[in-house]
């Protein structure tokens, strides 16, 4: 009932629309695949993927969700909160890691990649020692 009163101040028609249904699905025992509540709302599945996160990032609504597993509820307790903060912060790790190797990944200069360029083709041409 709590999220129903509160869904009413929701103004985006689409956000209330998902707000709305997403009230059928309090506890993790009861997430919903992501398709079938696009197909519920009418909406594409990336919209409803946006629009759920911003329930939680703007409004508050405490929206879970395992990676690797179909589904989103609302959190019904400190457990759930707990394990989705968890998956959470395991993802921002793993974020964090590709984040930093590609800061400091080696970019060949078109000059680089020139000479390798030249040196297959002559390669190819005369063949390889």
């Amino acid at each position: 009932e709590y999220y129903r009163n509160i869904m009413w101040g929701i103004k985006d028609a689409g956000i209330r629309l998902v707000a709305a249904c997403m009230t059928d699905y309090i506890g993790e025992q009861n997430a919903v695949r992501i398709e079938d509540l696009a197909g519920r709302v009418g909406m594409n599945e990336r919209v409803v993927r946006d629009i759920l996160a911003t329930l939680t990032t703007s409004y508050g609504w405490p929206i879970g969700a395992h990676a690797g597993r179909a589904g989103r509820w609302i959190v019904e307790n400190e457990d759930e909160r707990w394990a989705v903060l968890g998956d959470l912060g395991s993802r921002v790790r793993e974020l964090n890691k590709r984040y930093d190797a590609l800061l400091t990944a080696k970019i060949p200069s078109t000059l680089e990649l020139n000479r390798k360029q030249a040196e297959v083709m002559q390669t190819n041409l005369f063949g390889g020692a």
